[in-house]
């Protein structure tokens, strides 16, 4: 039987912020995914949702990831221009 992934755990991870909780959740899913495959024969669909399923959340975490990047990149240049500012009054 192929473990179903637990969104709604990953998903309350990642909207409260606990990016090693959603990392582990999607770690330890994989490790039972990887066992079920192993004993795993004939038809393959329910693998391919699945997948379906990972790539979304890894697409959602990349975004994710990208966009805070960008935020401290902009607090910091806000933080350095404040400091500049304040220097020279």
């Amino acid at each position: 039987m192929i473990p179903a992934l637990p969104t709604d755990a990953i998903r309350a991870s990642m909207d409260a912020g606990d990016w090693d909780a959603a990392a582990t959740l999607m770690r330890d899913h994989e490790v039972k995914l990887r066992r079920a495959i192993d004993h795993q024969a004939g038809d393959r669909t329910v693998l391919l949702a699945l997948l379906n399923a990972q790539q979304a959340f890894l697409a959602e975490l990349t975004a994710t990831r990208d966009e805070t990047a960008a935020l401290l990149g902009q607090l910091g240049r806000d933080k350095r221009g404040v400091r500049a500012y304040l220097a020279g009054a």
